[in-house]
This record gives structure tokens, C-alpha cells and sequence, in this order.
């Protein structure tokens, strides 16, 4: 992630370059697609760090740990199914 948003800063450097040299619509839609490419991989790592799950069990215990909804306890009863 850290190279992409190497990239997308360099995108922008580029681009702002360019807007100053040349400006017109063709670069202004570049500075912006650079900005909106920087904005979203921050987005995207916030995003990452929040699925993050952390479990604590004790030593006699069994951590049981899922992406999704988990009832214990109602072995066969599924609310899906129907």
C-alpha cells in the first residue's frame, strides 16, 4: 500500500507540474484523478485497519474466531435456511 501511495503522490507532483506549464482541461482532470487516487488509498488503509479482529481467551479456554455472525448454541438451526 505504502508503494501505491508513492505512486499516487508522484501522480500528483506530475500532474500539478503540468496544470502550471500547461494549463487546460486535460491536466486539471489529471490533478484531479491524482487527488482522488491519494484520497482513496488512505480511505482504503482506514478501512483495512478496522476489519482487524483481537481475540483474548484464557489458558483453559478455546478461542473461536469468524468473519461473520456466530451463535453458539443452536447446533442445526441455521436462520438462513428455509
Amino acid at each position: 500500500m505504502v508503494f501505491v501511495k508513492f505512486l499516487a503522490a508522484i501522480a500528483l507532483i506530475v500532474s500539478t507540474a503540468w496544470v502550471i506549464a500547461n494549463p487546460g482541461f486535460e491536466s486539471a482532470l489529471a490533478v484531479l484523478g491524482s487527488i482522488s487516487a491519494l484520497a482513496s488509498t488512505f480511505i482504503i488503509g482506514k478501512r483495512r485497519a478496522e476489519r482487524a479482529q483481537h481475540q483474548s481467551v484464557s489458558q483453559s479456554s478455546v478461542g473461536v474466531q469468524a468473519g461473520g455472525n456466530v451463535s453458539i448454541g443452536d447446533a442445526g438451526k441455521d436462520k438462513h435456511d428455509r
